[in-house]
Order: C-alpha cells, then structure tokens, then sequence
C-alpha cells in the first residue's frame, strides 16, 4: 500500500493550485490566476507522483539487496 494515494495527492495540488489561484485574483490577474493555478496543480501532483515512484523503485532495491539477489 503507498504511503500516499492517489486521491490524496490529487487533493493536495487541487489545494495549492486553488490558493495559488485565490492569491493570483486577490491581486487583481484572475483569468492568470486561474490558468497558472490549474498548471500549478498539475505540476505539484505530478511532482508528488514521480516521488513516490522513485521511494518505491528505491525500497525494492533495498529489498532485493537484502535478499542477495542483487551485488
């Protein structure tokens, strides 16, 4: 089981690209806000999906080596 789920890292770019947005129409560039906070939002759910596939990849290494199955 991942230690973070999808859903969860979905959730948390949705929050970072909504408070990005929300900060970027407080200042008076809405339609910007909107589209840097959705690209924002992908980016952080991506970013947290590449890091949890690279601690996988890294665990079954140290699995493996601890198995002897890998010099």
């Amino acid at each position: 089981m991942p230690a973070v789920t999808r859903t969860q890292m979905a959730l948390v770019g949705a929050f970072f690209g909504a408070a990005f947005a929300l900060s970027s129409a407080l200042r008076g560039n809405v339609l910007p806000g909107i589209v840097a906070g959705a690209l924002a939002a992908a980016v952080v759910f991506l970013v947290l999906q590449r890091v949890q596939e690279h601690n996988d990849a890294v665990r079954r290494r140290r699995e493996r080596r601890e198995r002897g199955e890998d010099s």
